[in-house]
């Protein structure tokens, strides 16, 4: 039995991934690769929001330098530790060690680079859903621990959820668009023949990175805490496919 958009239009808060399976089981129409017959009509549809992230990601780093690699990998890794233990004992935050990284260092004399020393890095990274929880632990990780991005990341529930619901609104303006044609050429109505859904992938926002001295974010630190905003982010939702026109 073919599938009719009303089929899915009754039922707007049931998920994409079911929204797309179902439309995907829709049988090639048996004029593919030949003419279309007559009252054919290709459409489609799109809606879109913005969005606020329901959570706000910061990436920070452990950094030391010198000539005693020994020494330097000691001093990383208790500032990691410290800082992961403040930021595990800050409700509403989770935290996670990341990369961690030793680089020569090397000194321009007489023209020639020569080895000096070393750095080594060691990433923290915090998620928090309330941006002033997370601006105030940045706060008072500042004086050990350098800032280096900020940015808003959606969770995987937040993003069905808008997905859900743009999906509803994109079937909603594909059947609209379809009735208003099928009037507007005479016809008295439609039936859908194929039509895909899909998500419009846009630029992905960028981790803004932060760069301060080392005296900066002391004085930083000296503060309740950092201005923190998730910013917003463009999901789109698309609808195309083809209907037959009825008399």
């Amino acid at each position: 039995m073919p599938f009719r958009m009303t089929d899915f239009a009754g039922s707007p808060r049931r998920g994409l991934s079911c929204l797309v399976l179902a439309l995907g089981t829709l049988a090639a129409p048996a004029w593919a690769g030949q003419a279309a017959p007559s009252g054919v009509l290709q459409l489609q549809a799109q809606a879109s929001a913005e969005v606020v992230p329901d959570r706000s990601v910061a990436s920070l780093a452990a950094v030391a330098q010198g000539s005693d690699l020994a020494d330097l990998n000691a001093q990383v890794a208790k500032r990691l530790d410290d800082a992961l233990h403040t930021a595990r004992a800050t409700p509403g935050v989770q935290a996670a060690t990341g990369e961690v990284s030793t680089q020569p260092r090397y000194r321009d004399t007489g023209g020639t680079a020569h080895q000096d020393g070393w750095t080594v890095r060691a990433v923290l990274s915090l998620r928090a859903a309330d941006p002033k929880v997370l601006g105030a632990l940045l706060g008072r990780l500042g004086a050990t621990l350098q800032l280096q991005s900020v940015h808003g990341e959606m969770s995987a529930a937040q993003r069905q959820r808008e997905l859900d619901i743009l999906g509803a609104r994109a079937i909603a303006a594909f059947r609209a668009r379809a009735q208003a044609a099928a009037r507007a050429f005479g016809y008295a109505g439609y039936t859908l023949r194929e039509a895909q859904l899909s998500e419009l992938q846009g630029a992905q926002p960028q981790p803004r990175p932060v760069v301060f001295q080392q005296g900066m974010l002391a004085a930083r630190a000296e503060q309740p805490g950092l201005a923190v905003s998730p910013g917003r982010r463009e999901l789109s939702v698309s609808v195309s496919g083809s209907v037959q026109l009825l008399h």
